[in-house]
């Protein structure tokens, strides 16, 4: 009996050193795992940015976690914008639990089919909202819905663009290609520039879409595009390659044109592009690429030049401001610009003085950083330079024009910059 009372011990002594000694543990009881401080990041089953004709449909995502966590995490969702309604239009869960010991969990964004004739509405939705705990950081997504309504004859637009370089913010997360610039999307007559805007989109957040709709008049019509803003990359601009994709029910199902290198985030205060021309007839729709700046073009060499008179007006005009007497001579360069002898301000200190004109907008603007070889008391050369508010030319009629520059930060002797614009009249 003895001998068998000892064995029964050490069998059950074995037993608990094995399971003791087990690498596996349930997260139950005494835990032999130590906190983690795993990152939060979320992988989308679909772009995030989404245009539809309102239907039932379904969008699933996954949030993930680095590594395993002892204790549950709690992923938020929430609509931080957009007209559409949570609840009606589509629905959202409000949060996703990731379990202890798990490192993923899924789920699902939901937009609804209704019989009302609407608007476009939209949803823009964020994926981890900052809020969640035992996480050292949270890599959200944000997604755009534009919910359309539209009948057999009509056809839905959608503009989207992307990047051929890579950016990401300061954190070193990926900047997402309709986060680099917020665009306008219009709908224009055909005229080169276009002057008449029949439709003007600018959703704020992500890509840009609508309906144009039966009821308007057969005909034709330019796609345009501009910026609205664009981020800052220190100095590194983006070309932006456009998509516009036709979608009419039973008809046309996807069809697109792209113009790469449509818009450049270096032109953002100039930059317009005609993209295709749109064809309606009836309940027909056609769509071919086009791919032209929206502005007439630059002058022909050896057109403005020539003896001109010279009147200057300039935004502070109680104050010390920039000034051109004329008359001038106009001599062109043979590079894209022309230049003048003019004494700045009528300090008897004469220089030659150039500007350019820019075909990707249809501007002329000075060229930047040009000395007037005078400085203020104890203060830098008072420079001249390019304005963010460029002028516009046609190209085929020299007679009169205008051109902008802006003096430098400390050039008014502690005053503000100033902007000026020279009026050339030819004699």
């Amino acid at each position: 009996m003895k001998n068998t009372y000892i064995k029964t011990f050490l069998s059950i002594a074995c037993l608990v050193l094995v399971f003791g000694c087990n690498d596996e543990d349930d997260l139950t009881g005494d835990t032999t795992l130590t906190k983690a401080n795993p990152s939060l990041s979320v992988t989308l089953d679909f772009p995030s940015s989404q245009s539809l004709i309102e239907a039932d449909e379904t969008y699933d995502f996954t949030v993930n976690l680095s590594e395993p966590q002892i204790t549950a995490v709690t992923v938020y969702i929430e609509q931080t914008g957009g007209t559409a309604t949570n609840g009606e239009d589509f629905e959202i869960p409000s949060s996703i639990r990731i379990p202890a010991g798990s490192t993923s969990a899924s789920g699902t964004i939901s937009i609804f089919e209704d019989d009302l004739a609407e608007d476009t509405e939209n949803a823009i939705i964020t994926i981890g909202t900052g809020l969640e705990a035992n996480v050292s950081a949270t890599n959200s997504q944000t997604v755009t819905f534009n919910i359309m309504n539209y009948t057999e004859g009509d056809v839905a637009l959608d503009m989207t663009w992307t990047s051929p370089q890579d950016f990401t913010d300061n954190l070193g997360n990926p900047i997402e290609d309709e986060a680099i610039g917020d665009l306008i999307f219009y709908v224009t007559d055909v005229n080169i520039p276009t002057n008449i805007n029949f439709l003007t989109v600018d959703n704020e957040f992500g890509f840009e879409s609508f309906v144009f709709q039966e009821v308007f008049p057969d005909g034709e019509y330019y796609i345009v595009t501009e910026f609205f803003s664009a981020e800052d990359f220190g100095g590194n601009n983006a070309d932006l390659d456009i998509t516009i994709t036709l979608n009419q029910p039973g008809v046309i199902n996807g069809q697109s044109v792209t113009i790469p290198g449509a818009l450049n985030t270096a032109n953002v205060d100039c930059q317009s592009t005609i993209l295709a021309k749109l064809t309606k007839s009836g309940t027909m729709y056609s769509i071919e690429s086009v791919g032209l700046p929206n502005n007439l073009g630059i002058p022909e060499d050896g057109t403005f030049a020539g003896d001109y008179t010279v009147a200057t007006t300039y935004s502070d005009p109680g104050g010390f401001g920039p000034q051109f007497d004329g008359p001038v001579t106009l001599v062109d360069n043979g590079d894209g610009t022309r230049s003048f002898d003019g004494d700045w301000n009528g300090f008897g200190l004469v220089n030659t003085w150039t500007f350019g004109f820019d075909a990707t907008c249809g501007t002329v603007t000075f060229v930047d950083g040009q000395s007037t070889g005078l400085a203020c008391p104890g203060g830098p050369l008072i420079t001249l330079g390019s304005s963010s508010e460029a002028g516009t030319i046609d190209p085929t009629d020299d007679s009169s024009f205008s051109v902008t520059y802006t003096e430098n930060t400390l050039s008014s002797c502690g005053g503000g910059p100033v902007r000026a614009e020279i009026t050339f009249t030819k004699i």
